[in-house]
């Protein structure tokens, strides 16, 4: 990339920021400023991201979406934040509902998360700098994500069905991370920072969990073990910076809904209530297991407000309204994504038949590839074999996780219901919300992901249970302080364990030299930051620091993306190399294969674009029933091939040995000519008649 193209595009980016900053700043300091420290800044990382995504979606919505409109957006939000006004008079003071003080913390337990927290921090910040020069890979990041990101750019417009891959409906995901994606994109057109923002959403997880275990009254020592546990999770690593997947977007604004959740429940504050529902509709509109977690714990929620009123001769209504507002708030977060579905299938919910007592609402049609790979753990019940299958791959997706926090939760509930003990029912109320999350997983469709009997790739989607660990795991540290002190301190050395080996598989050391590396690196950001701390008085200090800090940034996001984009996605796949050769720009390029196939976890689709967004990518098929389907017969895929006038034509090769996809035959004599061929993809050019007619 250009030095002058990465600059201007730093220029916008920075601009864009910093009006989300000035209007999330704007309404913190009129509503907010009763908050502590730590609850001020997950507030206002919430605040701001709900921003952020505003002023991407609204463009996209209205089909008018450029760098320009963005940023047009971005000042109108600043405008409106401007004319909030401050909080409403009749709110319970600061001083309403303060916590108690936790249970010391022992020089035992101080160690244990010590040592959790700065190995898990080590191996991210390691696996950050491993990574930091590389492409984005991942079949999710590079088969829709991403792709999908593009065609926004391309069409300016939300408002159309972007599918890649052959019957499947990924399409239809809702997608506040990708919008979260496309800031990042959208200045350059180029990829090349969007693993920044997902690793920041990873470190805010860790804050929100700690956030949210001290706010349950855990000790200060367990609260910080609890989140080392929670980011170190293999599949959380696995997922966040070598694919940059918006998961990581989803586990940071669920832990700080279900904090500013239990606030609300301590203080009675209506603007924890509206916190908590903003964080949640981030959440929900980010993924499918969104969708059915947030549901879930609002449910949870609205239902223990109203068996307390009840058990307090208290009136119902405000538990109720209290419910509707947080259940509204939520709702608006999936909505638009639910409506473009609606308005291209009827279904909201699409692919998923929805017929609740087998009263059909959302009709949908037979999902091929659900049918054959999108098993759930439940189909298994009954099945030992294949469940203890599926037992490996959650170890190997979890670790030692789930099986601690049964452990600890039966141990929570006893404490909790104990006589002579001061109860919390919001304990309660996390491990009701826990067990019924498990039970959503078992019951989700692909949790058990593979062919019938082999959940081979069901590590993968052990994702789906962690919104049921956030709230697991703070309840576990919770009661670590309340049991016996061997067994506190033998459960706070499990969970110390299972975060070092999780850390280490989800982050993928390969030895101690990066992990000391990532040590230094820590304590010495540390010591500069301990250093101006203790200088915040002097502002031209802070100013000059925070000036180098902006051109060291800039520096090595220049760095990153020269290294990225100087040999993007070469040396993969010989058809590859030639696809990347070929067609820099300007190009129209046709996929054609017959199912679900990846070049050592990458989908060409994305590489296809080119370094800037340059071609024009569609799949070889046409939509039927709402799934994108490959064409059955030669006739038919030789005129899509005329109608769609592509100069390049990749073909996905089968995965049997003769290599024998209808497709290729079907090209092959059609003229198309091959330019470039793998045991995966063949490259293919227009016949030099087709060529002529352009």
């Amino acid at each position: 990339m250009p030095l002058d193209d990465f600059l201007a595009g730093a220029a916008l980016y920075a601009a864009m920021l910093a009006l989300v900053g000035a209007a999330a700043a704007l309404v913190v300091r009129r509503r907010l400023m009763h908050l502590d420290r730590l609850e001020l800044g997950l507030a206002s990382v919430v605040i701001a991201t709900a921003i952020l995504i505003a002023v991407h979606l609204v463009p996209l919505m209205l089909t008018i979406l450029t760098r320009g409109t963005v940023l047009a957006a971005a000042v109108l939000a600043v405008g409106l934040a401007a004319l909030l006004g401050p909080a409403q008079r009749g709110e319970p003071d600061a001083a309403a509902g303060e916590r108690d003080p936790p249970p010391p913390s022992s020089r035992f337990s101080w160690t244990v998360a010590a040592v959790a927290t700065a190995y898990a921090a080590a191996a991210a910040l390691a696996e950050f700098g491993r990574w930091a020069g590389d492409e984005v890979i991942g079949d999710d990041a590079t088969s829709f994500h991403l792709p999908g990101i593009a065609r926004w750019i391309q069409e300016r417009s939300m408002w159309q069905i972007d599918q890649f891959v052959p019957l499947l409906a990924q399409g239809y995901y809702p997608n506040n991370g990708d919008v979260v994606l496309l800031s990042a994109v959208l200045p350059w057109h180029n990829d090349f920072l969007v693993r920044v923002p997902m690793a920041f959403y990873l470190a805010v997880t860790a804050v929100a969990v700690f956030a949210l275990a001290r706010e349950l009254r855990a000790s200060r020592a367990g609260s910080l073990l609890a989140a080392a546990v929670v980011v170190s999770l293999p599949v959380v690593g696995v997922v966040t910076i070598p694919r940059a997947l918006p998961d990581s977007l989803l586990y940071a604004t669920f832990a700080v809904g279900i904090l500013f959740g239990l606030r609300h429940a301590r203080t009675g504050r209506r603007s924890d209530l509206v916190l908590a529902g903003v964080a949640l509709a981030i959440a929900a509109g980010t993924k499918w297991y969104g969708v059915s977690s947030v549901p879930v714990v609002i449910a949870i929620w609205a239902a223990a407000r109203l068996l307390a009123a009840r058990r307090a001769g208290a009136p119902r209504a405000p538990a109720l309204r209290d419910g509707a507002l947080v259940g509204a708030i939520a709702f608006a977060g999936m909505a638009p994504w639910l409506i473009r579905n609606l308005a291209f299938t009827g279904n909201p919910f699409f692919p998923v038949h929805v017929a609740p007592f087998g009263v059909t609402i959302f009709g949908a049609p037979p999902d091929v590839i659900r049918d054959e790979l999108g098993y759930s753990i439940a189909d298994y019940a009954g099945e030992p074999d294949v469940l203890g299958k599926m037992a490996v791959k959650l170890a190997e997706g979890l670790g030692l996780a789930p099986l601690l926090c049964v452990l600890a939760l039966a141990l929570a509930l006893v404490l909790a219901r104990s006589r002579g003990r001061t109860r919390d029912p919001r304990v309660l109320v996390l491990i009701a919300g826990a067990a019924v999350l498990a039970i959503v997983y078992t019951l989700t469709p692909a949790s058990a992901l593979g062919v019938r009997g082999n959940p081979a790739l069901a590590h993968v989607n052990t994702r789906y249970l962690i919104p049921a660990l956030i709230l697991a795991v703070p309840v576990a540290v919770w009661a670590t302080a309340r049991l016996p002190r061997l067994a506190g301190r033998a459960l706070e050395w499990l969970l110390m364990l299972g975060a070092l080996l999780g850390a280490h598989e989800g982050y993928e050391i390969n030895g101690g030299r990066e992990i000391v590396l990532a040590l230094i690196a820590i304590a010495a950001i540390g010591g500069c930051c301990w250093v101006l701390w203790r200088l915040r008085e002097r502002r031209a200090v802070l100013v000059a620091a925070a000036l180098c800090a902006a051109l060291l940034a800039l520096a090595a996001a220049d760095r990153g993306q020269d290294r990225i984009n100087a040999g993007r996605y070469e040396g993969i796949d010989p058809a590859l190399d030639a696809l990347l050769a070929d067609a820099p720009a300007d190009r129209r390029i046709g996929l054609a294969f017959a199912t679900y196939w990846s070049l050592g976890d990458l989908s060409p689709a994305w590489p296809a674009f080119g370094t800037r967004i340059g071609n024009e990518v569609e799949y070889v098929g046409r939509f039927v029933d709402g799934f994108l389907t490959p064409y059955r017969d030669a006739a038919s895929f030789e005129a899509a091939l005329r109608r769609g006038r592509y100069d390049l034509l990749a073909v996905g090769r089968s995965t049997i040995a003769t290599k024998d996809t209808p497709e290729q035959g079907w090209a092959i004599a059609a003229g198309w000519q091959t330019i470039g061929l793998s045991d995966d993809l063949r490259l293919m050019v227009a016949p030099a008649a087709i060529t002529a007619r352009r």
